[in-house]
């Protein structure tokens, strides 16, 4: 199914340099180098030298060719690429799960805003939260989606609003990097939500943005992207354009989160600009996806908010007669999406979509990694790609979105060594 910029790495990997044979696997399934179709070795093997991919193949052959590697038993079970997750939203203190219940009991999401609720709660949380509790709060967090699979993450700022709050929380993202051994794409949310200082003020915010926090992001090599809220709740098509082709000139790369709650124009922006993904798309149509395929832009399906909010996700069959890319996500936050495992969200929307396996695992691998611009290095088990591979407790790839909760891995590999998982004495969200 047809479903660039440089990544942020996290703690240096002890073992990197190895040279080592993963055999004796049920079968090793990953996307091939375009990402057009997925590949299946039964039996096979993975070989990783300095890091990378050296060999992908039948097991027994490589077993023979690589006689000096260190051998790896993966004990006939299915192992796959590690899986990318595009699109979190992982740093922030607090937690809304009284709003999760006041929305149950019928209360709109508008109302809980009006109420001081919503994203404004949480912005409150975090500004009046320490730095180091902030800081180590997302350190724990990523290694959740180790624990999980997930050997290359992206995170957002968002909730700062205020563009010095921002800048904070974008110091404390890259802070927290060097605690985790996992691969983290930093974002700045830019346009998440008008502050009550600039109610006003647009005009004046927007300003902000684009002549203060847009040169601080690039002068601290703060992230490597922008993302914007385009909809009617948030920032117009117009507003968001004006900063991202300010971010655009730049260098960074762009991302939007579009037609969440209405159409209004997000997905063909997105488009028109050439952005590396659109994401939520709730409300696109035929012809925003069309659009999204011509542009070679992502779509990101964030099914864990589509089922908070009780909207419907778009068929597969749809996706796949656009031509499109189709990457999914948890949108982990703490309103919507308090969503702790990718895979889990790739079942739910396997069910929802009717995504096939094969679809599936595309979307949280090798497209996941297009949105983020990384599809020459993760994503995949090709020779020369960094070598992010997981060990499944299953033997098939027809059973990652079949089991709930999703299957757990037994060993996790990155850039080539395989790592212990992490233990949680306790709760890592809130």
């Amino acid at each position: 199914m047809a479903f660039a910029a440089p990544e942020s790495h996290g703690k240096t990997v002890a073992g990197s340099t190895a040279y080592v044979v993963l055999h004796n696997t049920a079968e090793v399934v990953t996307p091939d180098a375009e990402g057009v179709r997925i590949l299946r070795y039964p039996r096979g093997a993975v070989v990783f030298r300095d890091g990378r991919v050296l060999e992908v193949g039948e097991g027994a052959a490589l077993l023979r060719r690589h006689g000096d590697a260190r051998p790896i038993n993966a004990r006939g079970r299915l192992v796959t690429p590690g899986l990318v997750d595009c699109h979190t939203h992982m740093i922030f203190a607090g937690h809304r799960a009284g709003e999760f219940q006041r929305r149950l009991a019928g209360e709109s999401y508008a109302a809980i805003a009006a109420a001081g609720g919503g994203i404004r709660s949480t912005v409150a949380a975090t500004d009046a939260e320490r730095d180091d509790l902030l800081e180590k709060g997302l350190a724990a967090r990523l290694e959740r989606w180790r624990a999980n699979g997930c050997t290359t993450v992206e995170v957002k700022s968002g909730y700062g609003l205020m563009p010095d709050r921002e800048l904070r929380l974008l110091q404390l993202m890259r802070a927290a990097v060097a605690r985790v051994p996992l691969r983290v794409v930093r974002t700045a949310l830019v346009l998440h939500a008008l502050p009550d200082t600039y109610r006003d003020r647009r005009d004046d915010y927007l300003d902000e943005v684009r002549e203060y926090l847009l040169p601080e992001i690039v002068r601290r090599e703060f992230a490597t992207a922008v993302d914007v809220f385009c909809d009617r709740v948030a920032f117009s098509p117009a507003e968001c354009e004006r900063l991202l082709v300010a971010a655009r000139e730049r260098g960074l790369a762009l991302r939007l989160h579009a037609e969440q709650t209405a159409r209004v124009g997000g997905a063909a922006l997105a488009a028109r600009l050439g952005a590396a993904s659109a994401d939520h798309l709730e409300c696109a149509t035929d012809e925003d996806w069309r659009a999204l395929a011509r542009a070679g832009t992502v779509g990101v399906l964030l099914p864990a908010a589509a089922l908070t909010l009780g909207q419907a996700l778009p068929e597969a069959r749809q996706l796949r007669a656009s031509g499109a890319r189709v990457a999914l996500a948890t949108d982990f936050n703490p309103g919507t999406a308090p969503a702790q495992s990718l895979l889990e969200c790739a079942a739910l929307a396997a069910r929802l979509c009717g995504f096939t396996a094969e679809e599936t695992l595309m979307a949280v691998t090798w497209n996941a990694a297009r949105a983020l611009g990384l599809e020459s290095r993760v994503g995949h088990l090709n020779p020369g790609a960094w070598g992010d591979a997981v060990v499944w407790e299953c033997e098939t790839l027809e059973e990652l979105p079949y089991w709930m909760p999703a299957v757990r891995p037994d060993c996790v590999f990155i850039r080539g060594a395989d790592l212990a998982l992490p233990s949680f004495e306790g709760r890592v969200w809130p």
